[in-house]
Protein backbone atom coordinates (compact mmCIF):
# COMPACT_ATOMS: atom_id res chain seq x y z
CA UNK A 1 0.00 0.00 0.00
CA UNK A 2 1.06 3.50 -1.08
CA UNK A 3 0.73 6.46 1.71
CA UNK A 4 -0.98 9.08 -0.36
CA UNK A 5 0.39 12.92 0.88
CA UNK A 6 -2.42 14.76 2.09
CA UNK A 7 -3.06 17.94 -0.84
CA UNK A 8 -2.55 21.47 0.70
CA UNK A 9 -5.38 22.73 3.61
CA UNK A 10 -4.98 26.20 4.98
CA UNK A 11 -7.14 24.99 7.78
CA UNK A 12 -4.66 21.93 8.16
CA UNK A 13 -1.41 23.82 8.03
CA UNK A 14 0.10 25.63 10.77
CA UNK A 15 2.51 28.00 11.02
CA UNK A 16 4.06 26.78 14.02
CA UNK A 17 7.37 27.85 13.58
CA UNK A 18 6.73 31.35 13.75
CA UNK A 19 5.83 31.84 17.10
CA UNK A 20 7.88 31.44 20.25
CA UNK A 21 6.50 28.20 22.11
CA UNK A 22 5.88 29.68 25.49
CA UNK A 23 4.59 33.51 23.91
CA UNK A 24 4.48 36.29 26.63
CA UNK A 25 1.01 38.24 25.54
CA UNK A 26 0.65 41.82 27.00
CA UNK A 27 -3.10 42.74 27.37
CA UNK A 28 -3.79 46.70 27.14
CA UNK A 29 -7.26 48.44 27.81
CA UNK A 30 -7.27 51.22 25.37
CA UNK A 31 -9.90 53.91 25.76
CA UNK A 32 -10.65 55.45 21.79
CA UNK A 33 -13.18 57.63 20.26
CA UNK A 34 -15.36 54.13 18.86
CA UNK A 35 -15.18 52.95 22.17
CA UNK A 36 -13.18 50.65 24.76
CA UNK A 37 -10.82 48.37 22.78
CA UNK A 38 -8.09 46.03 23.95
CA UNK A 39 -4.75 45.04 22.38
CA UNK A 40 -3.00 41.82 23.00
CA UNK A 41 0.96 42.07 22.23
CA UNK A 42 3.93 39.87 22.43
CA UNK A 43 7.60 40.82 21.77
CA UNK A 44 7.03 39.99 17.86
CA UNK A 45 4.28 42.23 17.80
CA UNK A 46 0.01 42.85 17.71
CA UNK A 47 -1.29 39.10 18.20
CA UNK A 48 -4.80 40.49 18.57
CA UNK A 49 -7.58 43.67 19.22
CA UNK A 50 -10.78 43.52 20.34
CA UNK A 51 -13.76 45.30 21.10
CA UNK A 52 -14.93 45.87 24.14
CA UNK A 53 -13.49 45.28 27.25
CA UNK A 54 -14.12 41.09 27.29
CA UNK A 55 -11.16 39.67 27.94
CA UNK A 56 -12.40 36.39 28.00
CA UNK A 57 -13.47 36.37 24.48
CA UNK A 58 -9.92 37.71 23.23
CA UNK A 59 -8.03 35.06 25.30
CA UNK A 60 -10.18 31.92 23.86
CA UNK A 61 -8.80 32.97 20.47
CA UNK A 62 -5.12 33.42 21.58
CA UNK A 63 -4.57 30.99 23.44
CA UNK A 64 -6.33 28.40 20.76
CA UNK A 65 -3.10 29.80 18.41
CA UNK A 66 -1.34 29.72 21.16
CA UNK A 67 -1.91 27.29 23.74
CA UNK A 68 1.54 28.12 26.03
CA UNK A 69 0.98 31.19 26.49
CA UNK A 70 1.87 33.35 29.14
CA UNK A 71 -0.71 36.60 29.74
CA UNK A 72 -0.20 39.46 31.50
CA UNK A 73 -1.54 43.08 32.20
CA UNK A 74 -0.29 45.85 30.04
CA UNK A 75 1.57 48.92 30.66
CA UNK A 76 -0.88 50.97 28.39
CA UNK A 77 1.02 52.01 25.49
CA UNK A 78 0.77 49.60 22.70
CA UNK A 79 -2.37 50.84 21.83
CA UNK A 80 -1.43 54.42 20.80
CA UNK A 81 -1.64 53.41 17.11
CA UNK A 82 -5.16 52.42 17.99
CA UNK A 83 -6.18 56.11 19.25
CA UNK A 84 -4.75 57.61 16.30
CA UNK A 85 -6.49 55.49 13.89
CA UNK A 86 -10.00 55.35 15.68
CA UNK A 87 -9.62 59.08 15.97
CA UNK A 88 -9.58 59.14 12.03
CA UNK A 89 -5.68 59.70 11.42
CA UNK A 90 -3.89 57.95 8.80
CA UNK A 91 -1.13 55.51 10.34
CA UNK A 92 1.32 52.69 9.87
CA UNK A 93 0.06 49.56 10.61
CA UNK A 94 1.53 48.26 13.73
CA UNK A 95 4.40 45.43 13.93
CA UNK A 96 2.05 42.25 13.69
CA UNK A 97 2.69 38.61 15.34
CA UNK A 98 1.03 36.47 13.23
CA UNK A 99 2.17 33.15 14.52
CA UNK A 100 -0.31 30.22 15.34
CA UNK A 101 -2.15 31.44 12.82
CA UNK A 102 -2.40 28.75 9.41
CA UNK A 103 -0.17 29.99 6.57
CA UNK A 104 -2.83 30.84 4.31
CA UNK A 105 -4.28 33.26 6.54
CA UNK A 106 -1.02 34.77 7.27
CA UNK A 107 -0.70 35.33 3.79
CA UNK A 108 -3.76 37.01 3.11
CA UNK A 109 -3.70 39.10 6.16
CA UNK A 110 0.05 40.23 5.01
CA UNK A 111 -1.24 41.01 1.78
CA UNK A 112 -4.37 43.21 3.13
CA UNK A 113 -1.98 44.79 5.70
CA UNK A 114 -0.51 46.77 2.71
CA UNK A 115 -3.72 47.72 1.59
CA UNK A 116 -3.64 51.62 2.09
CA UNK A 117 -6.13 54.38 3.58
CA UNK A 118 -8.67 55.16 1.27
CA UNK A 119 -8.18 51.68 -1.36
CA UNK A 120 -10.39 48.71 -1.78
CA UNK A 121 -9.48 45.47 -3.12
CA UNK A 122 -11.77 42.41 -3.52
CA UNK A 123 -12.00 38.89 -2.34
CA UNK A 124 -10.55 38.06 -5.74
CA UNK A 125 -7.35 40.61 -5.84
CA UNK A 126 -6.25 39.08 -2.45
CA UNK A 127 -6.47 35.81 -4.02
CA UNK A 128 -4.63 36.38 -7.01
CA UNK A 129 -1.89 38.69 -5.16
CA UNK A 130 -0.95 35.55 -2.89
CA UNK A 131 -0.25 33.42 -5.14
CA UNK A 132 -3.87 31.38 -4.97
CA UNK A 133 -6.25 32.66 -7.78
CA UNK A 134 -9.51 31.29 -7.24
CA UNK A 135 -9.85 31.23 -3.74
CA UNK A 136 -11.70 34.48 -3.20
CA UNK A 137 -14.04 32.42 -0.42
CA UNK A 138 -11.62 31.19 1.16
CA UNK A 139 -10.18 34.70 1.37
CA UNK A 140 -13.47 35.75 2.87
CA UNK A 141 -13.54 32.73 5.22
CA UNK A 142 -9.70 34.38 6.47
CA UNK A 143 -11.26 37.86 6.67
CA UNK A 144 -14.09 36.71 8.74
CA UNK A 145 -12.43 34.95 11.41
CA UNK A 146 -9.31 38.21 11.35
CA UNK A 147 -8.48 38.61 14.75
CA UNK A 148 -6.48 41.54 14.29
CA UNK A 149 -9.20 44.28 13.01
CA UNK A 150 -8.55 46.95 12.51
CA UNK A 151 -4.24 46.46 12.53
CA UNK A 152 -5.23 44.50 9.41
CA UNK A 153 -7.87 46.52 7.67
CA UNK A 154 -10.80 44.01 7.05
CA UNK A 155 -13.21 46.69 5.80
CA UNK A 156 -11.13 47.52 3.05
CA UNK A 157 -11.60 44.17 1.35
CA UNK A 158 -15.31 43.86 -1.09
CA UNK A 159 -16.97 41.70 -3.47
CA UNK A 160 -16.14 42.52 -6.84
CA UNK A 161 -19.60 41.99 -7.84
CA UNK A 162 -21.21 45.40 -6.32
CA UNK A 163 -17.89 46.49 -4.52
CA UNK A 164 -19.59 46.03 -1.25
CA UNK A 165 -19.89 43.08 1.03
CA UNK A 166 -21.64 41.94 4.58
CA UNK A 167 -19.41 42.21 7.63
CA UNK A 168 -19.71 40.23 10.51
CA UNK A 169 -18.69 42.79 13.21
CA UNK A 170 -20.80 45.63 11.88
CA UNK A 171 -22.40 46.48 8.33
CA UNK A 172 -22.82 50.34 9.40
CA UNK A 173 -19.48 50.89 10.92
CA UNK A 174 -18.16 49.32 7.80
CA UNK A 175 -19.69 51.68 5.23
CA UNK A 176 -19.16 54.77 8.04
CA UNK A 177 -15.20 53.63 7.95
CA UNK A 178 -14.80 53.56 4.05
CA UNK A 179 -16.82 57.13 3.30
CA UNK A 180 -14.07 58.33 6.64
CA UNK A 181 -11.55 56.98 4.79
CA UNK A 182 -12.64 58.88 1.10
CA UNK A 183 -12.92 62.25 3.01
CA UNK A 184 -9.37 61.87 4.61
CA UNK A 185 -7.92 61.10 1.58
CA UNK A 186 -9.40 63.58 -0.47
CA UNK A 187 -8.80 66.17 2.33
CA UNK A 188 -5.37 65.22 1.91
CA UNK A 189 -5.00 65.63 -1.88
CA UNK A 190 -5.88 69.10 -1.38
CA UNK A 191 -3.25 70.25 1.22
Amino acid sequence: MVARRREYSPLRRRSWDSFPVTARITLSHVETDLGPMIVASSRRGVVAVGAGTDEAALLGGILRRMPAAEVVAGRGGEGAWLVGWAAGRRHEGPVLDLGGLSAFDADVYRFVSAVGWGERVTYGDVAAGIGRPGAARAVGGAMGRCPLFPAIPCHRVVRALDGWSGWGRNDALKRWLLAREQVVEATSARA
